[in-house]
């Protein structure tokens, strides 16, 4: 993989001459999966819609974040659960050694195909029937949007029905004395780089800096991990956010929490100097910082329309509709809104969006009622998130931390992940940890959490029960299967007393 500051992020292909049309039913600012989804699925209805993208299409997620960090993460995951399987143990050469960095990186690579997004990306969007134009889209008036390319002339396109902002997200820099002069890794560089530093240190201990922990130390890193909170992963579980950190210890990762960094400084050598909140200098080959995200607002002409443009969530309603802009021709769909920032989300903002849209065309009722065609009520209730560290972690819906903030009274219940079927799936299968957060008056599941090698797909199943809304006495007749890991949902119910 070339380094990232040598990847060409505007492709000389869909130029603003390209465009026939200068009128569209609906404009996607962001090509996204959230815009692709609306897009295609406004196509399909019959109507037109042009994507507006200023990098490579896709977004994030292909390139730099979903896609990359899985196939970081997976080879090293089937690696620990081949050697805990007598049989294929066995099998394995020189099990002691760690997964082979250079075969790992090259897959990787063909599955971001080495940032070529007309492999794939752009296909797809001309094959669902949308138009596509690089340029940085600005909204300049009443559905009016402005795009001001690279290369070739400015246009203006109009929208007949609405203009949709896709814009997704972008790494938080904190404001640390020579942080930014230290030109740190971003999640970008992390997932994309084809070199491992002797030692990498962390800063951050959410999804994405305790992932980057996992695969690095996997690749033979020395890698220390810097989190200014008490406990790892803090939205969620903390009982998860403990068990990782133990496994991340266990595997050689130093972890040190309560602490922020206080000053950064590259050294000739091109080593990194940082200075932290407790007193400590740690020296390091390179530095990845990994504290958050914001809404990528800036430059699109927010502000023409009352809006912030520095990288607050653009508030919406339940429909994704950005009410306070009159005339309900202005959506905002994943990222960018704060609701629920994660890939599936946005696909999830896609489906709603565009059934919002096509509603209101046809003229079909517009009740915004939970569950409903265009209420994006998972957001709130059950978005599902699966961080693929080691152990996994797989939630959905409330933890305890906000089931209390939200004054709900529930009952928690917890029981091992181990079963037989987990036993059969890998020799010694580590305890693992499941979560129920159950509401005392219905008896309905309100949030899961599991912990645990291979848990991923146990989660489904309890996000399904969030969105019926199915009580535990219920989910007592959804069998599981034997011999599975599914039969850790017969743990929960009998420490449910069920």
């Amino acid at each position: 993989m070339p380094p990232y500051e040598s990847i060409n992020l505007h492709p000389s292909t869909h130029l603003t001459s390209s465009i026939k049309s200068h009128t569209y039913d609906v404009i996607c600012i962001g090509s996204g999966w959230a815009g692709r989804i609306i897009a295609a699925r406004i196509v399909k209805a019959g109507l037109t819609a042009i994507i507006v993208e200023d990098e490579l299409v896709g977004g994030d997620c292909p390139f730099w974040a979903c896609v990359p960090s899985k196939a970081l993460l997976r080879p090293n995951e089937a690696l620990e659960t081949a050697k805990s399987v007598g049989g294929a143990r066995e099998r394995i050469y020189d099990s002691q050694k760690g997964v082979e960095v250079e075969a790992v990186f090259k897959r990787r690579d063909a599955f971001t195909a080495n940032f070529d997004d007309s492999a794939v990306l752009v296909p797809l969007v001309e094959n669902s029937g949308a138009h596509l134009v690089r340029g940085t889209g600005k909204i300049v008036g009443e559905r009016k949007v402005k795009i001001e390319p690279l290369k070739g002339e400015a246009i203006e396109l109009e929208a007949k029905y609405a203009v949709v902002i896709c814009t997704g997200s972008e790494p938080i820099i904190p404001d640390v004395p020579g942080l930014r002069e230290a030109k740190p890794w971003t999640p970008r560089e992390a997932t994309s780089s084809s070199e491992v530093p002797e030692h990498l240190l962390v800063i951050g201990g959410g999804a994405v800096g305790s992932e980057m922990a996992t695969a690095y130390s996997s690749f033979g890193a020395k890698v220390t991990l810097v989190n200014s909170t008490e406990e790892i992963l803090s939205k969620v579980d903390p009982e998860a956010g403990k068990l990782v950190r133990e496994s991340l210890s266990s595997h050689g990762v130093q972890i040190i929490v309560s602490a922020k960094i206080t000053e950064v400084s590259r050294e000739a050598n091109k080593s990194v100097n940082v200075k932290l909140s407790n007193g400590d200098i740690i020296t390091a080959s390179e530095i990845l910082v990994a504290v958050g995200r914001r809404a990528k607002t800036t430059g699109i002409g927010l502000e023409e329309l009352g809006l912030k443009a520095d990288g607050t969530p653009i508030p919406v309603d339940e429909s994704l509709c950005v009410d306070s802009v009159l005339g309900g021709w202005l959506y905002a769909a994943g990222d960018v809104n704060g609701r629920a920032p994660l890939t599936h989300s946005s696909k999830y903002h896609g489906r709603i969006v565009s059934n919002t849209i096509i509603s209101k065309l046809n003229k079909l009722p517009e009740s915004r009622v939970a569950w409903g065609r265009i209420s994006a009520t998972a957001d709130r209730r059950a978005m599902p998130q699966v961080i693929f560290t080691d152990p996994t972690v797989a939630s959905v819906g409330l933890t305890r931390t906000r089931a209390q903030a939200a004054g709900i009274t529930f009952r928690e219940v917890t029981a091992p992940a181990k079963t037989l079927g987990a036993i059969l799936h890998a020799d010694g299968y580590q305890e693992g940890w499941a979560q129920w957060i159950i509401e005392e008056i219905s008896n309905k599941l309100l949030g899961a959490t599991f912990v645990g090698r291979d848990v991923a797909d146990l989660l489904h199943a309890s996000t399904m029960a969030i969105v019926g809304g199915m009580t535990i006495e219920q989910m007592a007749h959804a069998v599981p299967s034997f011999p599975t890991m599914s039969e850790v949902y017969l743990n929960l119910l009998d420490a449910a007393g069920l």
